[in-house]
C-alpha cells in the first residue's frame, strides 16, 4: 500500500495543470485504468492505495513512482522474512515448468512460502485455488469430489459425472484462464518412492493435466519429499532453503525476544534454520522464560538438540506443554477429533465445548497458552491446528477411549447446535460434519439421524440440499464409509441402517440423473426392508418402490414398472398406518401417478387425465409437505402421462409449472427433463419453430451436466423435429441416441428409436 508524500501532492498537481486537465477528470482514471474513486485517493494522499495502481496513476502523468511515495519504516511481515530470494527462484521457475514441487523437512516453511507466492500471482490477475490435503491417507478425499469443488465453487461451471470428461474441461479452462493452484502436503498422496500410492491413481491423471505445457496455470505443490512421478511432464523439484541467521535474528528482535548471539546462533544451527521450529521457540520462550532465550537455551538446549524435525520438536513441545500447562495439553489433544478438511477453520465454540472439566473462567486462559505458543493457528476469529500437530493430538487421543468418545460426541452435539438453518452452503456443510465424528465413533444410526432430520429441512431429507448448490459427491462417499462400518456389524444391527444408506443413494443418482445406479440401490433397499418387515422403514419402502418405477419410466421399461409397482397399489390401504412427515405425497402422488400410467397403458385415456389433473392439484395447491425439486419432478411424470393421453394442453401447462420449479430450486436436471417435455408437445401440436428452440435449449442443459439418458431423448426429440421440418441430420441424432442409449444399458429406450427410425 503506498500513497503520495507531501511533495509528491504538489508535483502531482503541477503535472495534472500543465496538462491542461481537471483534477477530477475522468480521464485520468480510465487512462491510469482504475475507479475515479482510487485516482482521488491518489491525487490527494490522504488514503493509502495498493502500489500496483499508485505506479498506475503516476505513469499517466509521466512521473517516477519512487520518488514521489510516501516513506515509511514499517515493521516487516514476520511470516515471510527471508523469503525474497526463494520468491525470485520460484518466478524464475515458473516459466519453463507448470507444477513446482517445494519439498523440504516439515516446518520449513513451505506453505508459508507457496501462499506468498500465490498471492503475488494473485495480484497481476491470477485465480487462486487452494487444496489442502489430511496427513491421515486414510482421509483424503477422491480426486472427482476435489474436481467436483473447484468446479461449483471455482469455475463456477457444473462438473461432469464422468471423471475423464471433467479432466477435459478443466484441460479447456487452464488453457483459457490464468489459474494458480496450491495443493498442500502432497506427500499423503506418495510412496516411499515419491510416486502416486495406487489408491490415488486419479491424482495422477489430474496432475498430468496440470502438468501440461499447454496450460496457462501455475501449480505450486508442497511436500516433505520429493515429487519424482516420472509419468507427469513439466515437474520441478524445489528445494526449500532454510532460515539463515541472520533472519532468525531479525524475527526474535521483531518479536521483543532477548537473546545473545551465542546461543541463537546454537538454536539456529541444531535446529537448521527451521521456521516452525523459530516461531515456536518465540511462544515458548515468551511464556515461560520471560522472553530470555538465553535462559532458555540453558535450561532446555539439550533437549532440544535431538529436535532437527519438526515432528519431533512437536512432540517434544507436547511434553513440555503437559508438564507445565496441563489444561491447554488436554485441549490440544481433545481438538484432534476436529477434520479441519470440508470446515478448515473451527469457531471458538468447538473449542469451549471441549473444555467441559474445566471452569469456564479459565476457558480463554487455556486457548491462549496454545495460540501463544503457536500450537493454534487463528485466522479471521477462527481456529485450525497444524496438520502435524494434529497428528499427535490424534494420536493421544486415541489413547484414552473414553475421552475419544466424549470428544466426538461434544463436537458433534455443538456442530448440531451450531446449524439452525441452511441458508449458506457454510451451513449445509456444517449440517452433515457431526456424521463424521458419529462415524469415529461407530455410531451409525446417529448418522441416519442427521439425515433424516426434520428441524432443518422440512419437506425433504438432508441429503437432498446439496442439488443446484454443492456436489453431492460428498454425500455419496459418506454413505460409502457408512456401508462399510454396516456391513461389519450383526445383521440385526447392520440391515437397518443399509437400508437406509441405499435409499439415500438410490435418490442421490435419482436425482442426478443416473437412473440405472439409482435402481440398483433402490431394489436392494427394498429388499432387505422387506426382510426385516420393520414398521419404521415402511416409508422407505413405498418412497424406494415409486422412485424405482420412475427410473423405469425414464429407462423405458413401462411393463416393468407396472409389474414393480402394482402389488403396492393393489395393497395400499395396508400402510395407511404409516407415520411419516412426507408419508402424504406418497398416497396422494406418486400413487395416483402411477395409477393414472397404468390406466394410460389400458387406454383408458378420460380416466387417465382425470386422476392426473386431480393429482397436478394436489401439488401445485401447497396443501402437501413437499419440497419445490419433489413437486417438479412430479410434475414431469404427470406431463408425460398427459402426452400419452395425448392431452396436450394439459401436459404443456404442467411441464410449465415443473419449469417454474426447476429455476426456484437451480436444478438444472428438472429444468432440461422439462424443457424436453415442452419441445415434445410443441411438435406434437405442430409448432415446430418452438419445438426446436426448447429442443436445443434442454440439449444445451444436458450436455453440460452429462446427463446421457435425458440428452439421448433430447437427440430423439431433436431427429423428431428435424424429419418433420425435412431437414438434415436427423438420422445421426437418432443413431447417436442409440449409441448413447446402448452406453447406458437401456435396451427399451433402444428399441423404441428403432421402430421410430423404421
Amino acid at each position: 500500500m503506498s500513497r503520495l508524500s507531501s511533495a509528491g501532492v504538489e508535483k502531482v498537481n503541477v503535472a495534472i495543470k500543465n496538462s491542461g486537465r481537471n483534477k477530477t477528470d475522468r480521464y485520468w482514471a480510465e487512462k491510469s485504468l482504475v475507479s475515479p474513486e482510487t485516482w482521488n485517493r491518489f491525487r490527494t494522499g490522504k488514503v493509502k492505495i495498493s502500489f500496483a495502481n499508485f505506479v498506475s496513476c503516476c505513469k499517466v502523468l509521466e512521473l517516477n513512482p519512487n520518488k514521489l511515495k510516501e516513506q515509511t519504516l514499517e515493521q516487516p511481515n514476520l511470516s515471510f522474512l527471508g523469503r525474497d530470494s526463494a520468491i525470485e527462484s520460484l518466478n524464475a521457475l515458473a516459466k519453463a515448468n507448470r507444477v513446482i514441487a517445494i519439498h523440504g523437512v516439515g516446518g520449513q516453511g513451505k506453505t508459508t512460502l507457496a501462499q506468498k507466492y500465490l498471492q503475488e500471482l494473485e495480484s497481476i490477475g491470477y485465480q487462486v485455488i487452494e487444496l489442502y490435503m489430511p496427513i491421515d491417507a486414510t482421509n483424503i478425499s477422491s480426486a472427482k469430489s476435489v474436481l467436483d469443488e473447484w468446479f461449483n465453487r471455482d469455475f463456477h461451471e457444473i462438473s461432469s459425472s464422468q471423471f475423464p470428461v471433467t479432466l477435459d474441461r478443466l484441460r479447456r479452462i487452464l488453457k483459457e484462464q490464468k489459474i494458480a493452484i496450491l495443493v498442500d502436503n502432497i506427500e499423503s498422496l506418495l510412496d516411499e518412492n515419491g510416486k502416486f500410492i495406487p489408491e490415488h491413481t486419479q491424482y495422477l491423471e489430474l496432475f498430468s493435466v496440470l502438468s501440461d505445457h499447454a496450460t496457462q496455470s501455475i501449480v505450486i505443490v508442497t511436500s516433505r519429499c520429493r515429487l519424482l512421478e516420472s509419468r507427469l511432464r513439466s515437474v520441478y523439484n524445489y528445494a526449500i532453503p532454510s532460515l539463515s541467521q541472520t533472519d532468525w535474528q531479525d524475527y526474535f528482535t521483531y518479536s521483543n525476544v532477548l537473546f545473545d548471539e551465542k546461543s541463537l546462533a546454537e538454536m539456529h544451527s541444531k535446529l537448521g534454520g527451521n521456521a516452525k521450529a523459530m516461531t515456536s521457540l518465540c511462544g515458548e520462550i515468551h511464556m515461560d522464560f520471560d522472553r530470555n532465550a538465553t535462559n532458555f537455551w540453558e535450561q532446555c538446549g539439550a533437549d532440544i538438540m535431538a529436535s532437527a524435525d519438526l515432528k519431533d520438536l512437536v512432540a517434544g513441545h507436547l511434553e513440555r506443554l503437559e508438564k507445565l500447562e496441563p489444561l491447554a495439553y488436554g485441549l490440544l489433544r481433545r481438538i484432534g477429533c476436529y477434520r479441519y478438511q470440508s470446515i478448515p477453520h473451527i469457531p471458538i465454540e468447538a473449542l469451549f465445548c471441549q473444555l467441559w472439566d474445566i471452569p469456564k473462567e479459565s476457558h480463554i486462559k487455556t486457548i491462549e497458552v496454545l495460540k501463544n505458543r503457536s500450537l493454534l493457528d487463528v485466522i479471521n476469529g477462527e481456529y485450525s491446528l497444524h496438520p502435524l500437530v494434529r497428528v499427535e493430538a490424534v494420536h493421544l487421543l486415541k489413547q484414552n477411549e473414553e475421552e475419544f468418545a466424549k470428544a466426538h460426541s461434544s463436537a458433534a452435539d455443538l456442530w448440531k447446535a451450531m446449524v439452525q438453518s441452511l441458508d449458506t452452503d457454510k451451513d449445509l456443510l456444517m449440517a452433515f460434519e457431526p456424521c463424521y465424528h458419529y462415524l469415529e465413533t461407530n455410531d451409525l444410526n446417529k448418522i441416519i439421524e442427521i439425515f433424516l432430520n426434520p428441524d432443518l429441512l422440512k419437506d425433504e431429507h438432508l441429503h437432498m440440499a446439496f442439488y443446484g448448490r454443492l456436489s453431492p459427491t460428498l454425500v455419496l462417499e459418506l454413505l460409502d464409509k457408512v456401508e462399510e462400518r454396516a456391513l461389519l456389524l450383526p445383521p440385526e444391527q447392520g440391515r437397518p441402517v443399509l437400508a437406509h444408506v441405499k435409499s439415500f443413494r438410490g435418490s442421490s443418482y435419482f436425482f442426478s440423473g443416473e437412473p440405472q445406479k439409482s435402481v440398483i440401490d433402490l431394489e436392494a433397499a427394498i429388499k432387505i426392508i422387506e426382510q426385516i418387515n420393520s414398521p419404521q422403514l415402511m416409508f422407505f419402502l413405498l418412497s424406494n418402490v415409486f422412485m424405482c418405477f420412475a427410473c423405469k419410466l425414464d429407462l423405458g421399461e413401462f411393463d416393468e414398472a407396472i409389474v414393480l409397482t402394482k402389488p403396492y397399489i393393489d395393497n395400499i390401504d395396508r400402510y395407511k398406518h404409516i407415520e411419516h412427515p412426507l408419508i402424504q405425497q406418497l398416497f396422494y402422488v406418486y400413487t395416483t401417478i402411477s395409477q393414472s400410467f397404468m390406466l394410460a397403458m389400458k387406454l383408458e385415456h378420460d380416466a387417465s387425465v382425470a386422476l392426473a389433473e386431480e393429482t397436478y392439484e394436489v401439488i401445485i395447491n401447497g396443501s402437501l409437505s413437499m419440497s419445490d425439486t419433489s413437486r417438479g419432478c412430479a410434475c414431469l411424470y404427470l406431463g408425460f402421462v398427459c402426452v400419452m393421453n395425448k392431452r396436450f394442453d394439459q401436459a404443456l401447462e404442467i411441464y410449465n409449472t415443473a419449469l417454474q420449479f426447476s429455476h426456484a430450486t437451480s436444478h438444472k436436471l428438472l429444468e432440461g427433463k422439462a424443457m424436453h417435455g415442452i419441445a415434445e408437445i410443441y411438435r406434437n401440436i405442430g409448432d415446430l419453430p418452438k419445438a426446436k428452440e426448447f429442443c436445443l435449449q434442454a440439449k444445451d442443459i444436458l450436455i453440460k451436466i452429462e446427463s446421457k439418458l435425458d440428452l439421448a431423448k433430447v437427440l430423439v426429440e431433436e431427429a423428431l423435429i428435424a424429419r418433420e421440418m425435412r431437414e438434415l441430420g436427423c438420422d445421426d441424432d437418432f443413431e447417436n441416441a442409440i449409441g448413447l442409449f446402448a452406453e447406458i444399458n437401456a435396451p427399451k429406450q433402444v428399441e423404441r428409436v428403432r421402430k421410430l427410425m423404421s
